[in-house]
């Protein structure tokens, strides 16, 4: 019987892995999030591993256990004390429910009024109020109360409190 289970991999390996695994005729899951890093001081979009080093693999533990574990690029498949961990099948088509070709997409909604901590540019380390998301939604108005202020900045450099 074939269930869902969670490889550890070695670091930079999932792409390599979940590779090898389809390629053996197994069903793997291995989602990804778009974030925006700083390159050069400039933002630039980025596709990484929701979590890195670890792919899910669904496949049967008697039969196929031995050819996942020795698969190039896997460290181990994560056990209990009776084995290879399942994983249930609700937590994978909730993953799956979140993705769009392959990427997961998880957006921190703010309330109007909601209290944020700027993380990144000038204002990074203070304390604003949400007021409302901008256009595209990539960027947001707060309000600044220390100085007065209303700020449109990036949706990426503020976070709830």
């Amino acid at each position: 019987m074939t269930c869902w289970y969670l490889i550890y991999t070695k670091p930079r390996c999932e792409d390599n892995v979940e590779t090898l695994l389809s390629g053996a005729g197994f069903a793997v899951l291995n989602p990804k999030i778009k974030e925006r890093k700083y390159l050069r001081r400039k933002p630039v979009e980025a596709v990484s591993p929701l979590f890195p080093c670890y792919v899910f693999a669904r496949f049967d533990k008697l039969r196929d256990y031995h050819m996942v574990k020795y698969t190039r690029g896997v460290k181990r498949v994560l056990c209990n004390e009776d084995g290879p961990a399942e994983i249930s099948d609700k937590v994978v088509e909730a993953i799956i429910s979140r993705m769009e070709n392959g990427v997961v997409t998880v957006r921190t909604s703010f309330a109007p009024g909601q209290a944020v901590y700027i993380r990144r540019g000038p204002f990074e380390g203070f304390t604003a109020i949400f007021e409302h998301e901008m256009s595209g939604m990539e960027r947001v108005s707060i309000l600044l109360k220390t100085i007065n202020m209303r700020l449109v900045i990036d949706r990426c450099m503020v976070s709830p409190c």
